[in-house]
């Protein structure tokens, strides 16, 4: 099965009852259903939880690192047009010229499709549930990982680049729309640190 989609998956302490929580993925809207990925869990804490956040098909619309330019440029840089464009004797300066116009335009044109005041209700939404969920005092912690998957959830190996640790008191929207993939970020209560 080939997927070809971004999902956003999540973690939690395995100490968690998911069931306590359930009337707050319920007002959220969120999924929090367990995935058993042993690659993934080779490279969590021990025993933490690794989940599906959301209950859509797919999170290919997400604003969650949106406007990270780091991930439309690889997959820019590596294209056969790059290929050709170097080919054609461009300088290195020319093609990164080039894609940063591209994805300038591109997000620029597309927006994922998504009017500023849809961007602002998702970004406040994420917000709002991690806030909830951090204040139940039932958690310190909840980490957000996206990732562009081409196999199932539970069987896709990746490596994750890095673990970033963040006081929630940080989290802005600019933080959320600037998301890396394949860093995982550990949101964490201030009695965390």
């Amino acid at each position: 099965m080939v997927n070809l989609c971004y999902y956003i998956t999540a973690t939690l302490p395995d100490k968690v009852n998911l069931g306590e929580l359930k009337a707050i993925f319920d007002k959220f809207d969120i999924d929090f259903s367990l995935i058993n990925n042993s690659n993934l869990k080779s490279q969590l804490r021990p025993n933490e939880l690794y989940l599906r956040a959301t209950k859509s098909y797919c999170d290919c619309d997400t604003v969650l690192g949106s406007q990270n330019r780091s991930q439309e440029y690889e997959k820019i840089i590596k294209s056969k047009k790059v290929k050709t464009l170097k080919k054609k004797k461009w300088s290195e300066e020319q093609i990164h010229k080039w894609i940063m116009n591209k994805i300038k335009f591109k997000q620029h044109k597309t927006a994922l499709g998504k009017i500023p005041a849809e961007i602002d209700q998702e970004i406040d939404k994420w917000i709002n549930f991690m806030s909830t969920l951090l204040n139940t005092g039932k958690i310190k912690r909840i980490g957000i990982l996206k990732h562009w998957y081409r196999a199932g959830l539970e069987n896709e190996e990746f490596l994750i680049k890095n673990t970033k640790r963040v006081n929630f008191k940080e989290i802005n929207t600019d933080l959320l729309l600037n998301l890396e993939v394949d860093v995982l970020y550990e949101f964490l209560t201030t009695h965390a640190f």
